[in-house]
């Protein structure tokens, strides 16, 4: 999606916001945001001489005519049930991308930050190509600290100058060492980059682990070619295995690859730093195929 100067016809909605290229319109509403200093305190304006606070409707609409003369995309934050502008968000790519989220004050909370931080990692880094992601959180957002940590933003530091929170870009894809017998992706794994895979017996844990036994036992390359799956059984108690393993069943490993493949290339993390976690750790198997099959969430 290009979004240059002259094309800025980007849309997104969440479960309960839109976002859409900021107007001046908008300027009376975000004028509740930015003319209140508890709320600009938690904005990241390391790049604005003057800061963000604003004390007129002129103030806010001279803003607003910034934002929309620039090359990134600044869209304003609406929410669906109050009809109103509650923020903005302003995003860009490139080699390092960089987020910001400014919000009112009694919007600052996890459930916002989450939705609308998961819809950057779900849409933003697809639509604006980048490598790494940085973000702002100063000490007293300790809401969008615990958010972002649970996203796998690593923290607080300085990046390039840019701001405290870091995501990094995602791991190397390795097609050649394909799916574990119980359908994790070897391909992205990243807990040891000597490890051939679970197919060349080089998880350490695979003489203990119950689908690696049982799939060898009846002689199928994966749980996905198992007569008796979905079972239930072992590593198929997560939510994102049995989705992998669904996914293999229903349209084949290759195809699974080949999604796993396109979304590690739009920024989707299949481990987290220092853990065995990531983005497709989602709550149940339907919202983990949603992510394989599309790349975003809902």
């Amino acid at each position: 999606m290009d979004k240059n100067k002259e094309e800025r016809g980007y849309r997104y909605e969440t479960a309960s916001f839109i976002l859409r290229q900021v107007e001046i319109g908008d300027a009376p509403a975000l004028l509740q945001c930015y003319s209140d200093p508890a709320a600009v305190a938690l904005m990241n304006d390391d790049n604005c001489r003057r800061g963000f606070l604003c004390g007129t409707l002129e103030d806010m609409e001279a803003y607003i005519s910034i934002w929309r003369g620039e090359s990134y995309a600044r869209p304003v934050v609406l929410d669906k049930k109050a009809g109103e502008a509650v923020g903005t968000v302003e995003i860009f790519g490139g080699e390092t991308g960089v987020l910001r989220v400014d919000l009112r004050v009694d919007y600052e909370r996890e459930d916002v930050l989450e939705e609308l931080y998961r819809l950057a990692l779900g849409a933003f880094v697809q639509d604006f190509p980048m490598g790494a992601l940085v973000t702002k959180a100063v000490p007293a957002a300790a809401a969008r600290r615990r958010v972002l940590e649970g996203l796998g933003f690593s923290g607080p530091e300085v990046f390039r100058g840019y701001g405290d929170y870091y995501r990094a870009p995602a791991q190397p894809f390795r097609r050649g060492l394909g799916l574990a017998i119980c359908g994790l992706a070897c391909c992205l794994c990243g807990e040891s980059a000597s490890c051939p895979g679970c197919q060349k017996d080089g998880c350490p844990g695979h003489g203990s682990c119950h689908n690696y036994a049982c799939a060898k036992g009846r002689g199928v390359p994966g749980c996905w070619e198992c007569p008796d799956f979905p079972c239930g059984e072992g590593m198929h108690q997560n939510p994102r295995i049995q989705a992998f393993a669904r996914f293999a069943r229903e349209h084949g490993p290759d195809k699974l690859l080949n999604c796993l493949e396109r979304n590690q290339r739009a920024g989707v993390v299949y481990h987290y730093p220092g853990g065995l976690t990531g983005d497709y750790d989602r709550p149940t198997e339907e919202a983990v195929s949603q992510l394989i099959e599309t790349g975003r969430w809902k």
